[in-house]
């Protein structure tokens, strides 16, 4: 993400030291089409996937349209656009590959149903064998016939097993598929709320810009981020300079005792961190923090003050 912004970002540090001549709009005009083009070509190779091609057509429309809005923005309008239109496009192929394994999925779960019918075929017809064992035992048949359907039954009985194996890798392959089919919606999901979320509240502090995420961006007592707060973080990402130090900070209330609240404010700023740099921003420029209660902003003795104690500061320097 951070590497698709780096032109845009370079041609807003051009224009606020008032270098932007005629001839860097002209390379500004250029590589907006060229981004525009890129994704066009991606859209182009999602549509050419011949196991994709007739999925995700909702979303693809949309990403065409976003596509279209992008290459007819105006100037000041073009890198949101353009994010909008990249976002589309990725959305387009989340979706195509969601319904895929969905497909995939419902046949794997078609062809275990052939393998378990077959394998009840095969218990009934290994039922009827000792049926027919047992007959041929009350009539004293010769021993070398009964040896002759011991071995029988002992292929058959191997046969079933096999085809009970069999459905059960099949049952395994399709409880994948279908995970796999959960995780891709769930992406795209959050693909799509990123484009709807705000970053998280912010204040200056002489040079520096302090985004504070509430206690509310966790379940309790846990470091799990909701999904409303992952996609506040995305959506501060676009917004990070492309330099410098970035720390995050988490704090907690004064209650329970002050070890785990240490730990706990601990694994709360490693979880931003890891998601701030899943998003793209070096790992390099960033530092995680956990200051457990020591650092309150209100008073621990009421609800509202523990609450606002209950944070994490991402800290831009």
């Amino acid at each position: 993400m951070r590497a698709s912004l780096q032109p845009v970002l370079t041609l807003l540090l051009a224009l606020s030291l008032g270098l932007a001549a005629p001839a860097a709009s002209a390379a500004s005009t250029s590589e907006h089409e060229q981004a525009v083009a890129g994704l066009r070509a991606e859209l182009g190779t999602l549509d050419g996937d011949p196991s994709l091609a007739r999925l995700g057509r909702v979303e693809r429309l949309k990403a065409r349209q976003a596509l279209d809005a992008a290459a007819a923005a105006k100037r000041k309008d073009r890198e949101h656009a353009l994010g909008l239109a990249r976002m589309r496009v990725r959305i387009a192929r989340l979706a195509a590959e969601a319904e895929l394994y969905e497909e995939q999925a419902a046949q794997l779960d078609r062809e275990r149903d052939q393998i378990l019918l077959e394998a009840s075929r095969l218990e009934a017809e290994r039922v009827r064998l000792e049926n027919e064992r047992l007959r041929l035992a009350a009539l004293a048949r010769e021993e070398a016939l009964q040896r002759e359907l011991e071995r029988t039954e002992a292929e058959r009985e191997a046969a079933v097993k096999a085809a009970a194996a069999e459905a059960e890798q099949a049952r395994k392959l399709a409880a994948a598929r279908a995970r796999e089919a959960e995780l891709a919606r769930k992406e795209a999901e959050l693909a799509a709320a990123v484009m709807e979320a705000s970053p998280p509240p912010s204040r200056q502090e002489g040079g520096r810009t302090i985004y504070t995420l509430a206690g509310n961006a966790f379940a309790s007592g846990s470091a799990n981020l909701t999904a409303t707060a992952q996609a506040s973080i995305y959506a501060l990402v676009t917004q990070l300079p492309a330099s410098g130090t970035i720390t995050v900070v988490g704090h907690t209330d004064s209650q329970g005792s002050e070890a785990a609240n240490q730990a706990l404010s601990q694994r709360r700023a490693d979880a931003v961190r890891a998601l701030l740099e899943q998003a793209g921003v070096a790992s390099g420029r960033l530092r995680a923090v956990g200051k457990g209660p020591s650092e309150p902003v209100a008073d621990n003795g009421t609800a509202a003050g523990r609450a606002r104690n209950r944070r994490v500061e991402i800290i831009v320097e």
